[in-house]
């Protein structure tokens, strides 16, 4: 079994993509299982940096309250789920919003800032502009 270090193309990406958790950038996927090696070719495919992880690595480059899974809200109070959400990127943060929405007793103090949030995650669409639009009229 080999353990790959895996980069993605968006070094502030934190998250899930094909099973894989990444955390600023960083996953960790080893080829031991079909899942793990099917990840792997679809990191190769996408551009992703794959290294094989030597002994002298880390085992975990994980945030140390990140053993188990991405982040829970559940699990944080106010205050740390909203520095969380001022760091995460905007797929990270609509999971976390919709995690929160979804709990039994939603904070407010975090639902309540969902738009200002995402916006905030969110690069500004640029106008479309038609300069053809009633050309040749």
């Amino acid at each position: 079994m080999t353990t790959y270090t895996v980069e993605s193309p968006r070094r502030d990406f934190t998250g899930e993509s094909v099973g894989v958790h990444f955390h600023k950038g960083t996953g960790h996927v080893d080829d031991s299982t079909k899942d793990g090696r099917a990840a792997i070719e679809y990191f190769r495919r996408q551009g992703y940096a794959l290294a094989p992880r030597t002994e002298d690595e880390p085992a975990d480059e994980e945030p140390q309250d990140d053993p188990q899974g991405p982040f829970d809200p559940a699990d944080h109070d106010v205050t740390d789920v909203l520095a969380f959400l001022d760091d995460a990127d905007h797929d990270e943060a609509l999971r976390v919003l919709d995690a929160e929405a979804a709990a039994k007793k939603p904070r407010t103090t975090i639902t309540g800032r969902r738009e200002d949030i995402l916006a905030a995650k969110t690069p500004p669409v640029a106008p479309a502009g038609d300069e053809t639009k009633g050309a040749g009229q």
